[in-house]
């Protein structure tokens, strides 16, 4: 087992390296995003990968693995996932620059001076844990081309050594964005950063959990970062205050075979942010992640996000934050949305999603019958909601506002025509 803890550690690969040995390092990313607290069941099913492609196993025979040991995860959190829904997702209104931003990693444009921080991030989980130790925050702006995002990290240690586009960023801390723009749970992508400056983009069709697979060859054309240091970089003789990013992400870089738009007025995405930290050593004269008692291994990450998720699973679209897209100008009358009566309709949608995993795990086959669901459907009230399935797959529906909303059982959420 601590050859196998050792593997995990040692997997922070450049992008050649990672395509050499196949899907490995897309696994860690589910590991450590979706089952941080299933550690063990984790590294059997890494195991399983390595044996497989050191033996040169078949392709098949390898996705056959992977395909099971994502199952067998998956059973681990289905039934948090019906009982730890967080509260309603955080709220943000975005609004237009006056001008271009000319990103420093500072902050101190006017316009960034007058955009609204987020909330204090706190833990992933939410309530149920303790608040995060150190202060992040972001605020976001846009224009006709960009995206725009700050964030800053109070943080004593600024350590970070990778610095290899798409090394896996975090295995040392990191700040980190997820971006749905149609929020309808697939076609969604990843950004992280650490504190040199270096990212690691991906593109995921739809979550893990649902058999996804990340596209980490993807990248983010024609993407601007930069970042500032109050403090100094890997050095373990000082005291850091903060460092603080700024992101321009291109509108027309965000699709992938779609037809990437730059928002409307009045409309929203779903978006969270995260900020990956590790507990720390000083070895050497350099940081490292601070192992378990045990020494195999190390210790949890903490995960701190904008919006809670109710468990540890970035992974979850549907708990992400909304961010509302305006055209005032920022530094004008601040202004107010309120959610669409339609996402009450998708949030009940997705109630009822998790309680058919929850019975598909005990029972190995879809239901509609709602005392089968421990669901009353009159909680939903005034929304139907029917239930069309079959054995290994279902399809739910409503009426609201703005038309038919369907969820299927890979979680793909649509608006019928």
């Amino acid at each position: 087992m601590q050859a196998l803890y050792k593997i995990i550690a040692s997997i922070s690969l450049s992008l050649k390296t990672m395509i050499a040995l196949g899907p490995i390092p897309l696994s860690m990313m589910y590991f450590r995003k979706a089952t941080s607290t299933n550690k063990s069941m984790s590294c059997w099913c890494l195991l399983a990968f390595v044996f497989c492609k050191n033996f040169q196993f078949s392709i098949s025979i390898h996705f056959m693995f992977k395909k099971l040991c994502l199952v067998a995860l998956v059973s681990f959190t289905t039934a948090q996932l019906v009982a730890q829904a967080p509260a309603t997702p955080a709220q943000y209104v975005c609004y237009q620059t006056n001008r271009p931003l000319v990103l420093d990693g500072k902050l101190d444009e006017a316009d960034w001076q007058k955009a609204p921080w987020t909330s204090l991030f706190v833990d992933i989980e939410g309530d149920k844990k303790p608040k995060p130790s150190l202060a992040t925050k972001a605020k976001l702006l846009w224009d006709d081309q960009y995206l725009y995002i700050a964030a800053q990290l109070e943080e004593p240690h600024i350590w970070a050594y990778q610095g290899k586009k798409d090394q896996i960023v975090y295995l040392e801390n990191d700040f980190e964005v997820f971006i749905d723009p149609d929020g309808d749970g697939h076609n969604y992508f990843e950004l992280e950063i650490n504190a040199r400056n270096n990212t690691f983009d991906l593109f995921l069709p739809k979550p893990y959990r649902n058999g996804g697979d990340a596209l980490i060859g993807w990248d983010i054309k024609g993407l601007r970062t930069a970042v500032h240091l109050q403090g100094s970089l890997n050095n373990v003789q000082d005291k850091d205050q903060q460092w603080t990013l700024e992101m321009a992400l291109p509108f027309s870089a965000l699709g992938l075979g779609m037809n990437p738009q730059a928002p409307q007025q009045n409309s929203f995405w779903r978006i969270n942010f995260s900020r990956v930290q590790w507990q720390h050593v000083v070895e050497n004269g350099m940081y490292k992640r601070k192992k378990n008692p045990s020494g195999e291994g190390f210790l949890p990450e903490n995960n701190w996000v904008w919006s809670a998720q109710g468990l540890i699973d970035m992974h979850l679209p549907n708990y992400w934050g909304y961010v509302f897209f305006t055209n005032q100008k920022i530094g004008n009358e601040a202004i107010t949305f309120q959610l669409p009566t339609d996402e009450t309709a998708k949030k009940y949608l997705w109630q009822v999603y998790f309680a058919e995993k929850a019975y598909f795990q005990q029972h190995r086959t879809y239901t509609n019958n709602w005392s089968d669901l421990g669901i009353s459907p009159s909680a939903f009230a005034p929304y139907t909601i029917q239930i069309e399935y079959s054995k290994n797959s279902f399809v739910l529906s409503t009426k609201a506002e703005q038309g038919i909303w369907q969820l299927t059982h890979d979680a793909w959420l649509t608006k019928q025509k």
